[in-house]
């Protein structure tokens, strides 16, 4: 299993930048959640001791996977301080923990690989591989489109909702379930109201 992770933001893009501009950037590294890249990682994290999950959950980690396209073995230099941040939080909890949880059930992951794979990790600086929307480490849109009369790029709404991160995904899943509802319902009012009229007339 390889154990890189990349930091992803919780916090709405509109909202990192209202906080960048009121000068709180070291303010955000608390607001992230820190993904491994391998789906390994998180199918043996699925299947770890409950106390093991709460472990990860509590200090910052997802028991979920994302497909980066850093290269194996680095991370965004942009992303050290909520790295450290996390592994810190790790660290404690590990240590504060009552039970001895190096004697629980890991599922597979191997800790000590996990810290090699921690401390050998390298920061890319290269401006290619920087989020084009700030400083703060947040998904990167997939930008993928189409092309129009003009020749210029545009994004279908499908594309559009790929480029979303987690939080604005489960958002728009959201809008959108709660707009059929009000549909139906408004239907099912129009139908008893027209069943009404109908039965006065007979």
């Amino acid at each position: 299993m390889r154990y890189d992770f990349d930091m992803h933001s919780v916090l709405p893009l509109a909202a990192q930048r209202k906080a960048r501009l009121a000068g709180h950037e070291g303010d955000l590294s608390g607001q992230q959640i820190a993904l491994f890249r391998d789906p390994r990682v998180a199918d043996a994290l699925r299947a770890v001791d409950p106390e093991i999950q709460q472990l990860f959950l509590e200090s910052g980690f997802a028991l979920t996977s994302w497909t980066s396209r850093m290269p194996e073995g680095t991370f965004r230099d942009s992303e050290s301080a909520a790295r450290n941040a996390v592994i810190r939080r790790f660290a404690t909890n590990m240590r504060n923990s009552q039970i001895d949880l190096r004697r629980r059930n890991w599922g597979g992951f191997r800790l000590s690989e996990f810290t090699d794979s921690y401390l050998q990790a390298r920061a890319l600086t290269d401006p290619i591989l920087s989020d084009p929307r700030g400083d703060e480490p947040v998904p990167v849109p997939r930008h993928l489109g189409v092309k129009k009369a003009g020749g210029a790029p545009r994004d279908s709404l499908l594309n559009r909702f790929l480029g979303l991160d987690l939080v604005q995904k489960t958002c728009a899943l959201g809008l959108v379930a709660v707009a059929y509802l009000m549909a139906v319902a408004l239907w099912y009012i129009a139908d008893q109201v027209q069943s009404q009229k109908l039965s006065s007339l007979f």
